[in-house]
């Protein structure tokens, strides 16, 4: 499951809907996953939508009317829709990957110098950090997260999970709640495609949240155990945000998976 909110929903994550190509292109889907989530983000209740099919995921939120997110998994490119401006913002992976490892590189030289500063520079510095969209400046260079099963079940949608504990920096960040496929029991393929979508989120979460928070995005910690499970439900404390799987089905029906014509294409910066 894969949810977030784009600084409610864009943040989220970085979910994803099928396209067959760029502008123009139209692929005709005969049969799809869905998934029904609900989410509360500081309070504030929303319901997001996801849909695979064949290596492809659409997300949807409440919350950004006519707005989505594309996923294609093969290449793992994303895109981001805003149908009221007839805009589609592009993230190439290569770019992405380099980005991150440029604001790396700028962020241990940084945290070396922080270091060594008296607590009142440090103080200004980290003032600095937040104003470009930094929270915490400890986390610039990334981390890990350590999880821990709870011994819990939980469940949602009727479905059974086990609760895991998120850790980070000896901190706990959140909890999720994760099932097998045996489970969830989807398509098999479209649970593959979910699960390189959740690995790609957990991956930019670790590697480059500072990063990605500098440009308003926010991922959640997905606490994913294997690459045989998904969390179907996730709580984070920090920003008071959890979600919860409410409904999981099979749509029998021909769906127009495009990229409307017609839009302005953006590419991330150095694209």
């Amino acid at each position: 499951m894969i949810f977030s909110s784009f600084r409610k929903f864009r943040g989220v994550a970085l979910t994803i809907l099928a396209l067959g190509g760029m502008a123009g292109a139209i692929t005709p889907v005969l049969a799809a996953t869905r998934l029904i989530i609900d989410t509360v983000d500081q309070g504030i209740a929303g319901k997001a939508q996801i849909v695979v099919s064949e290596g492809r995921v659409r997300l949807t939120h409440s919350g950004m009317p006519r707005q989505e997110v594309l996923f294609i998994a093969d290449s793992q490119e994303v895109f981001f829709i805003r149908h009221a401006r007839k805009e589609v913002t592009s993230v190439d992976p290569t770019v992405l990957r380099q980005s991150i490892d440029q604001f790396s590189g700028i962020a241990q030289s940084l945290m070396a110098q922080r270091e060594n500063l008296p607590e009142e520079k440090r103080e200004q510095l980290d003032e600095m950090l937040k104003s470009l969209g930094i929270p915490d400046p400890d986390q610039m260079g990334g981390g890990s997260l350590k999880l821990t099963n709870l011994g819990q079940q939980g469940e949602a949608a009727k479905i059974q999970c086990d609760w895991w504990q998120i850790r980070s920096e000896q901190k706990t960040i959140g909890r999720s709640c994760v099932t097998d496929n045996q489970t969830l029991r989807i398509n098999p393929a479209d649970f593959a495609t979910l699960v390189q979508l959740a690995g790609y989120v957990q991956e930019l979460q670790l590697s480059a949240s500072a990063l990605l928070s500098s440009m308003g995005f926010t991922l959640p910690p997905l606490g994913l155990a294997d690459k045989e499970s998904l969390p179907i439900q996730l709580e984070q404390i920090s920003r008071k945000f959890s979600a919860s799987l409410t409904i999981v089905d099979r749509l029998d029906v021909s769906l127009r998976l495009m990229v409307p014509q017609g839009y302005r294409i953006i590419s991330t910066p150095g694209g």
